[in-house]
């Protein structure tokens, strides 16, 4: 039986929604106030266990704006999911999100394990995007939705990363790779 899985996952989404700033909450923790747009692409590495399961997580920051499309698309290769964010403050990035959803399908497929993010609801007294309206959109995908503050970090985020593994780990018992 084999010790760890290595599952690599995406984000994406428009420019500042703070695709960069979840993954930090998650990896290290931490909320970086100074924001610094990513340049093309960061990778960053967590070690977390699922239902007793040791699985490397490879995260692939992708940046936002548009002229790193092509690359960014060249990272998604052999991605297994992606969590794709907007700003609940802005809604032309919720207005997005099928372009990043089709992006992503395009190179993996539309069997991919895709997570829709709403982040930055501490800034609720600013909202654009209901959470109604995020899970309309979740629900025409057929995939989770999530609400979050990558700032305020919580329960949430760590979720979102262990829903994501949780449905690699179901694919590859369906594939009869291992059993679980």
């Amino acid at each position: 039986m084999r010790n760890e899985w290595v599952l690599k996952i995406c984000s994406a989404g428009s420019y500042q929604v703070g695709k960069t700033s979840l993954i930090r909450r998650f990896a290290e923790g931490k909320f970086i106030h100074d924001y610094l747009p990513t340049i093309g692409v960061d990778i960053t590495t967590k070690r977390i266990t699922v239902d007793n399961h040791q699985v490397k997580i490879v995260l692939v920051d992708t940046a936002g704006e548009e002229y790193f499309g092509r690359i960014r698309k060249t990272y998604f290769e052999g991605a297994f999911g992606c969590i794709i964010v907007y700003d609940i403050t802005r809604r032309d990035t919720f207005e997005d999100l099928d372009r990043w959803i089709g992006d992503f399908q395009s190179v993996v497929g539309e069997n991919a394990a895709i997570s829709i993010i709403g982040n930055k609801i501490d800034l609720e007294n600013l909202r654009c995007v209901t959470s109604e309206e995020g899970k309309k959109v979740a629900t025409q995908y057929d995939v989770p939705f999530y609400e979050t503050s990558a700032k305020l970090g919580g329960e949430v985020i760590p979720a979102i990363y262990e829903e994501l593994v949780r449905r690699y780990l179901l694919y590859l018992q369906e594939e009869e790779k291992f059993s679980l």
